[in-house]
């Protein structure tokens, strides 16, 4: 116990693991995790060169007045080596077997780090400038704010591994330089805020924004609701009409069945608007009344069940939703096709096409 106990009080690096040892693509990522440990060891300067080598040798006081004086090995500098050797192999742990061959030369941890920086120098400014440009380039578009600000985030998240961290107010520029025209408004109020917003704060605002702008194009594809919209399985119906009592809906988007139905619907009856010629209500032809139809006194006359068709509308369900009419009242002959209705008290009557009137009819409210 004792003996392991002075051993890690004298290598202070001895039993710290480095996860991830160092490659020719991942230095960013290796970096740190040296020198985290390096620092709190107080051995920073080891690497730096700031804590330089004292001479190897020291002259001692001659014993006897007119002895010369001789040199012996210097005690301070024997614990800079053997600490500085320490870092070394620490350093040389936490590379790979395609790294370590670079730095096998080198005598102190100082010579070995200077290779290493040299080596990825270039590397690592070029992917600073990269990341900077994509930054300055990268636009929301079709992305959710959730999206959009994770993107930017891992943008800035590799800025400070390049030893190049963005300040709020820098990440803050690029995020609200790649927002589209829907954020115009959002922007020209936060650029003329007195106070300066954080990366955090923006996000929620954004969020905030967009839900906003969401609920107002009668959708649900903003980042707060993304969730809830792909866990139901569909979308609520964007750009179809919407009638009151709140039902109907469609679970696709764009335009499905219900938006076909409905445009059918309409072309059909601009078709029986625009032919102004009579129909009579005997054989259900065009181009006479009732009065000169052939078969006005004929008891036997069927008409023609597909002419019958056409100039009646068949009950069906439709599922679109159209324009309030404004009626109060409506009549039918089949009674069963209504669920709820009420016998007509009142005076007025309904003449068919034969001049019979009836005062009898059932109507629904």
């Amino acid at each position: 116990m004792s003996t392991s106990s002075s051993v890690a009080a004298a290598n202070p690096l001895a039993g710290v693991q480095v996860q991830e040892k160092l490659t020719r693509q991942n230095h960013a990522v290796w970096a740190p995790q040296v020198l985290t440990p390096i620092r709190g060891a107080r051995l920073e300067g080891h690497i730096t060169g700031k804590t330089a080598a004292p001479d190897a040798e020291i002259e001692s006081k001659p014993s006897k007045d007119g002895d010369d004086a001789i040199k012996v090995p210097n005690p301070a500098y024997e614990e800079w080596f053997a600490t500085d050797q320490q870092v070394l192999g620490f350093l040389h742990s936490s590379l790979s077997k395609e790294v370590m061959p670079q730095v096998a030369t080198a005598k102190t941890a100082a010579q070995a780090w200077s290779t290493l920086q040299t080596m990825f120098a270039s590397q690592v400014r070029a992917r600073a400038i990269n990341t900077r440009l994509a930054l300055t380039t990268t636009q929301k578009g079709t992305m959710l704010v959730s999206e959009y600000f994770a993107k930017m985030k891992a943008l800035g998240d590799q800025m400070a591994a390049a030893g190049k961290p963005l300040e709020d107010e820098e990440m803050v520029a690029y995020i609200l330089n790649g927002l589209d025209a829907d954020f115009n408004g959002l922007v020209s109020a936060l650029v003329t805020r007195v106070e300066p917003i954080s990366v955090a704060e923006l996000y929620t605002q954004l969020l905030s924004f967009e839900t906003r702008l969401d609920l107002q194009q009668g959708g649900s594809n903003s980042s707060a609701n993304i969730a809830t919209r792909v866990g139901r399985g569909g979308a609520s119906n964007r750009g179809f009409p919407r009638g009151r009592g709140g039902r109907g809906h469609s679970t696709g988007r764009g335009r499905g069945q219900h938006q076909q139905q409905y445009n059918s619907n309409n072309q059909q009856r601009a078709n029986s608007f625009n032919d102004t010629r009579p129909l009579c209500q005997v054989c259900y032809k065009r181009g006479h009344l009732a009065s000169d139809c052939w078969h006005r006194y004929d008891e036997n006359y069927v008409p023609d069940q597909k002419l019958v068709a056409a100039a009646t509308n068949s009950y069906t369900i439709d599922t679109a939703w159209y324009t309030d009419t404004g009626a109060t009242d409506h009549i039918t002959s089949e009674l069963e096709k209504l669920s709820t209705r009420d016998k007509y008290a009142g005076n007025d009557q309904i003449h068919t096409a034969n001049g019979a009137g009836s005062g009898h009819e059932e109507y629904h409210p």
